[in-house]
């Protein structure tokens, strides 16, 4: 399969991400990978494991990306986003049927904050793409965060959004678990701008989560090589387990105005 994908100037996908400083979001480049492969079967995919996403280059306004996906014989489907100058995105998707079973949520909350800063202050996401709202516990490598998926995303279809689309938030609470521990050791406090650059074993529960509705977003720390940072994850909805894996960021020491 084969498909161009233009990201137009004025496309929703940027609105919130960032102001000033427009990138396509990483869960929506892999949002628009699964709608072009409903548009090819003619039939809606089901995502239950991304192998492994790396996203090499930032997507900007004005950008024509070649999408490419090919079957494997072990099952998997190889997708590659590229654009003239190089490949932006390449990931190994397994497509079919959720699992029966969902798993009981696998990383611990931590203690609850009494006084976590305002989100708006420390990261430079904005509406509708900041998809945090409060910080709800931490712990020594890791925070707890709840979240709610505006229904104004272009992420938001129906009433609802790709699961993919949660683990938006929770790049954004590992950046806020970045900035509450620069501003717990004095440093700035300002919001500082950081991409999702890569997931590992992410598995899914839950086809869609749902607009307007609050869940859990909890990340713990597993290596960091500063500027590069790799942290576990899940999304609980209800709880339930929507999906958990890892997730990788990238983080600048560009400031934002907070």
């Amino acid at each position: 399969m084969k498909e161009t994908i233009d990201i137009t100037v004025d496309d929703a996908w940027f609105e919130g991400h960032f102001p000033g400083r427009p990138i396509l979001p990483g869960v929506s480049q892999l949002a628009l990978i699964l709608d072009a492969l409903t548009r090819h079967r003619g039939q809606p995919v089901v995502l239950h494991r991304i192998a492994f996403a790396r996203m090499r280059q930032a997507v900007v306004p004005g950008d024509r990306l070649r999408l490419t996906a090919e079957d494997r014989p072990d099952g998997a489907l190889r997708v590659t986003l590229a654009r003239e100058g190089g490949t932006v995105t390449n990931a190994e998707l397994r497509l079919g049927h959720l699992p029966i079973e969902t798993p009981p949520p696998v990383l611990a909350s931590g203690t609850a904050m009494s006084d976590a800063p305002p989100v708006e202050t420390l990261l430079p996401h904005q509406p509708p793409m900041r998809f945090v709202r409060s910080l709800v516990a931490e712990s020594a490598e890791g925070l707890t965060c709840s979240a709610r998926i505006p229904a104004r995303c272009a992420l938001v279809a129906q009433g609802s959004a790709p699961a993919v689309a949660a683990i938006e938030a929770a790049a954004q609470t590992a950046a806020l678990w970045e900035a509450t521990r620069r501003r717990r050791e004095g440093g700035a406090a300002a919001p500082r701008l950081g991409y999702l650059v890569g997931l590992r074993d992410v598995r899914f529960f839950a086809q869609r989560i749902p607009a307007e509705t609050s869940f859990l977003a909890t990340v713990r720390l597993e290596a960091a090589t500063l500027p590069l940072s790799h942290y576990a994850m899940q999304i609980d909805l209800d709880s339930t387990l929507v999906l958990c894996g890892t997730l990788a960021t990238f983080l600048t020491d560009e400031a934002m105005p907070g």
